[in-house]
């Protein structure tokens, strides 16, 4: 009986230390002004902000890898008369291949491989863009990126993650996860936008056009 107690307790404790060494920390970043908040792994360490606009930049453990997430929050507010039923038509006009070859020029050599519409960012209908480039400032270097981009509550948001281009495939998921961990604040007074119905659950019929941003949806 005591052998077998002994050996129950040894087993419980070493479940125990397993699942407390497979427990990852995360740091959670929160803008104080439009509240936003976004986790990541606190092995990744914050860096300089290099652009207008950049409030969070962060950079992944990794030589010579240079992979990194930042977040970019710009005002917008040509569409505050518009009710919330339009946000998914807003991103499709004035979010999407335009908004991405503006967001872009800030790189030398950029190449667009994929380009959709209709996707989500925290709380926001977003484009998403597949990209690479050479890098002007800081080591110069091709990269291959991805980001996405939104307008909540009349907030230009963009994340857009990247990498050396040879090392991009191995931070690929994980930059998806930065991604899936942002949130928007939601707010509490629902009628500035308006009540409507939950048009997030509608079916959108997409047809593929001849550019990876000119498919339409209905």
């Amino acid at each position: 009986m005591k052998n077998t107690l002994r050996i129950a307790t040894v087993t419980a404790l070493a479940l125990v230390i397993g699942l407390s060494s497979a427990k990852a920390d995360v740091s959670v970043w929160r803008d104080p002004m439009t509240k936003m908040t976004v986790s990541y792994a606190d092995t990744w360490q914050r860096a300089n902000n290099q652009n207008p606009g950049d409030m969070l930049t962060v950079r992944a453990p990794g030589d010579n890898e240079f992979a990194e997430c930042k977040v970019n929050i710009l005002d917008d507010g040509r569409f505050k008369i518009y009710p919330v039923r339009n946000s998914a038509a807003i991103q499709r006009l004035y979010y999407s291949k335009d908004y991405w070859e503006q967001y872009l020029a800030q790189y030398n050599n950029v190449v667009i491989h994929e380009g959709t519409d209709n996707n989500g960012l925290g709380r926001g209908f977003a484009s998403m863009a597949s990209v690479s480039y050479e890098t002007v400032k800081g080591a110069k270097m091709k990269k291959r990126a991805i980001g996405f981009a939104t307008l909540y509550r009349n907030k230009a948001y963009t994340v857009e993650c990247s990498a050396q281009e040879a090392a991009y495939h191995k931070w690929h998921d994980k930059f998806l996860n930065f991604v899936k961990a942002v949130n928007f604040h939601q707010g509490t007074n629902f009628a500035i936008s308006g009540y409507y119905r939950d048009f997030l659950g509608d079916k959108t019929l997409k047809v593929r056009g001849s550019h990876v941003f000119e498919d339409t949806y209905h």
